[in-house]
């Protein structure tokens, strides 16, 4: 009760701060929506789009234990029909880039990893990028984003920048960390929700399949998050009484 202003990022939220005791609350939308996309080292993109060629590129972002044996599993069964389909592997924990390795080397699979300089060659099955700060570098190399922690039960990461860069993004049902998103996204056809490896592998099949279908659902991803935004002007507008108010106060005093 003695906060004069509370800007939200939902409805769910400005409901909870409301029922704390704020007397002015405003659900303004998620600010991360209006993050611009993450960078990228040019020559590192130049270098892997120059190995990777023409291949079909699948990658899993910020995988959790779990996820990554689904993923290697669903690129073991979809190599069936596309020989040449390189999987990136981006682990929420880098550390666990090893351990990965070796689930994938057991299912009879070819891996590299970026942590030791490895790079994705033609005979290459999975590329794990067991490094951090470059997912701004796998988005634009993949059309197609699996985004981790929600096949896995740890809230779904964010699927916005994979989107912003043009991925088509599939994910599981456990996304109550940004579920006002996921609503939105999956209502407009703008990703795809499955519930278990069998429902993956189809979605990823399809799209590996018919580019067409892919494209429409990374399209609608775009237009969903591009009408979801607008929080940050949204704040300043909020904001602007008080910073005036206290520009006059410095003037005064």
């Amino acid at each position: 009760h003695r906060l004069d202003l509370c800007l939200a990022q939902s409805s769910g939220d400005a409901q909870r701060y409301g029922a704390l005791g704020a007397p002015r609350v405003s659900n303004i939308g998620n600010l991360k929506l209006d993050v611009p996309a993450p960078p990228v080292d040019q020559s590192a993109l130049h270098k892997l789009n120059a190995i990777i060629g023409m291949r079909d590129v699948i990658a899993a972002a910020s995988t959790h234990a779990g996820e990554e044996t689904t993923i290697i599993a669903a690129h073991r069964r979809l190599r069936a029909k596309c020989p040449t389909l390189l999987t990136i592997i981006a682990p929420r924990h880098p550390d666990r880039g090893p351990g990965i390795a070796d689930a994938a080397k057991v299912a009879g699979l070819s891996v590299a990893l970026r942590s030791r300089g490895d790079l994705p060659n033609p005979d290459v099955d999975i590329f794990i990028a067991d490094t951090l700060g470059e997912l701004g570098l796998i988005y634009r190399l993949a059309p197609i984003v699996f985004m981790g922690g929600s096949l896995a039960s740890h809230g779904g990461q964010n699927p916005i920048e994979a989107i912003r860069l043009g991925a088509a993004v599939v994910h599981g049902p456990h996304v109550w960390n940004f579920a006002e998103i996921y609503t939105a996204l999956d209502a407009a056809h703008g990703a795809e929700l499955i519930a278990n490896e069998e429902a993956l592998i189809a979605c990823l099949a399809g799209w590996v399949a018919h580019p067409a279908a892919r494209k429409a659902i990374a399209d609608a991803g775009l237009v969903t998050v591009d009408n979801l935004g607008g929080a940050l002007e949204r704040t300043f507008a909020a904001l602007e009484p008080y910073l005036m108010q206290l520009q006059l106060e410095r003037r005064t005093s």
